[in-house]
């Protein structure tokens, strides 16, 4: 109804569930008639449910807004007759009861349409409806939550970098991490009762309960509880997700007293955690603990996956990136001196500060990042950022920052902001850039030619290196111009960096070399 362009478009992604993978959108302009299929269209942009149908961990269900349209690979359920809620129905989808049954019915990767409508549904009592779909509500409510700290999805805020005043930045991710892995237990604890609700609403004996539980996994979040650990979380403080309903619960969990190895044995995962796959569910899957205990023994260890760290330092750092970049006249910024310029790394401490950041967190980033900062920018966050972006396998990688290089030698280096590119800023980035880079380079060369000095050769070698490749990248820049290099935003990032690519104007590949071929020949 509102006529945008760009709507948000559901295509499954990988197991997740309650909330998420909300990062495409497809051009719905002229009511949708750019799209293959539109069989649906009735059912676009409507609340639902959307699931994963493939995957090796199984079927996972997720609530969506109603600003979505959606096709096979992210099929929606959309609950017409109302006999139940729409938080109960999802509360049984993400049940290990329908997780049995869909695997009942189809024991492979690929679930279809087809499976999903032959599942049972009881009708819940109203007390039953009312208490399943209260948890299932809060469950994707904590999620969604969550979304505003990651990047790629549509909800995202900032960095949870930003959560806390701490001044040491490790130490303001430990806290983050407590944050998340608090509500990530709430989450599982919600489940387990959710799980044990399914099965009396399906009237389940026990041998069949016994039956389902050794197929898809013990409920963890009724698994032992450590006594501290328990009282801790108890108190632990969340104005926004309290604790009061399933206090109870959590009292009625059984104790345990854990012995010094059997806890060792689940602290020497904790650097691994976050990596892959290995998320908390997991995790306490994989250690058969409950995700209280691993919350508290976590919290206590202050340990700092590295990889997870190294990950939200680079979403931190393309965020801070992009706004310096959205603030430039142009949305060039040189990575080399006397380009006419300030270089990014000096823009971004300028920024750092502006955000409250002191010179000494500044100068600390790097071991969050894991890398010394101004050697990552030059030669590894347009990598990373790319391959961060790489959500879905068949789809290419849409970096929105791009790294524009001359070559090894750094005789010209820039990043872009791909909302700001058009083929008058490449011919802007030829005329007053590189022309600035280069005459610098030539007075400097000029200045050496009476040293003999062995640094000085040295230096003379390399400035004659990078005047080469100056050269070669500004004869490339006139080949793109030549041939009509227009860069149009909403033409996607693939057809228009393409031709960077196959001019090898960007210093890592994004493309494939199927998808290059694609979109050198894309006639849109």
């Amino acid at each position: 109804k509102d006529n945008k362009r760009w709507v948000g478009y559901q295509k499954g992604g990988p197991f997740e569930k309650w909330y998420g993978n909300n990062w495409l959108l497809v051009d719905y302009s002229n009511d949708g008639q750019k799209l293959a299929t539109t069989d649906n269209k009735d059912y676009y942009f409507t609340f639902a449910i959307s699931y994963s149908a493939s995957g090796s961990k199984g079927v996972s269900f997720r609530y969506i807004e109603s600003k979505y349209c959606f096709d096979k690979g992210g099929p929606c359920i959309f609950n017409v007759e109302k006999k139940f809620s729409d938080g109960y129905l999802l509360g049984f989808l993400n049940s290990k009861l329908c997780s049995y049954i869909v695997n009942c019915l189809n024991p492979t990767v690929n679930r279809q349409v087809g499976d999903i409508r032959r599942i049972p549904l009881v009708h819940p009592k109203r007390n039953t409806d009312d208490k399943i779909a209260y948890l299932s509500n809060r469950n994707v409510a904590i999620k969604k939550s969550l979304c505003k700290y990651y990047i790629t999805e549509f909800s995202f805020k900032s960095s949870p970098i930003f959560l806390t005043d701490n001044t040491d930045l490790k130490q303001k991710l430990i806290l983050f991490f407590d944050y998340e892995n608090f509500l990530l237990a709430q989450v599982l604890l919600n489940e387990t009762i959710i799980n044990k609700e399914i099965f009396e609403v399906y009237d389940l004996t026990k041998r069949d309960k016994r039956m389902v539980l050794a197929k898809e996994g013990k409920n963890i979040g009724s698994l032992p509880v450590c006594s501290q650990a328990r009282e801790a979380y108890l108190i632990e403080s969340n104005q926004e997700f309290a604790l009061d309903d399933i206090r109870d619960f959590i009292n009625s969990l059984p104790a345990k007293e854990f012995s010094t190895d059997e806890r060792e044995a689940i602290e020497n995962g904790f650097p691994s955690l976050y990596q892959a796959n290995n998320d908390l569910e997991e995790f306490c899957i994989r250690h058969q603990a409950n995700p209280i205990n691993v919350w508290y023994w976590f919290k206590q260890s202050n340990v700092v996956p590295k990889q997870r760290m190294n990950d939200i330092a680079m979403e931190f750092m393309a965020d801070m990136i992009r706004e310096v970049l959205m603030e430039d006249e142009d949305g060039i910024i040189p990575l080399v001196t006397n380009a006419g310029e300030s270089i990014l790394i000096d823009r971004l401490e300028k920024k750092f500060l502006e955000k409250g950041f002191s010179t000494a967190q500044f100068s600390s980033f790097d071991g969050v990042l894991g890398r010394e900062l101004n050697d990552y920018l030059n030669n590894h966050f347009f990598q990373a950022l790319s391959d961060h972006l790489n959500l879905f396998m068949y789809l290419p990688k849409t970096p929105f920052i791009w790294h524009l290089s001359s070559g090894p030698e750094h005789g010209f280096d820039c990043y872009i902001i791909i909302y700001k590119w058009s083929r008058d800023k490449l011919m802007r980035l030829k005329s007053i850039y590189l022309e600035r880079r280069e005459r610098a380079l030539i007075n400097w060369q000029s200045d050496l030619a009476g040293n003999e000095s062995a640094a000085a050769q040295s230096e003379k070698d390399t400035i004659f290196k990078q005047l080469k490749e100056i050269e070669g990248f500004r004869k490339k820049i006139n080949e793109l111009l030549a041939e009509g290099y227009d860069p149009v935003l909403d033409d996607g990032v693939g057809k228009n960096i393409a031709p960077l690519q196959k001019k090898k104007m960007i210093p890592y590949d994004v493309l494939t070399a199927g998808q290059l071929k694609k979109y050198l020949n894309a006639d849109w």
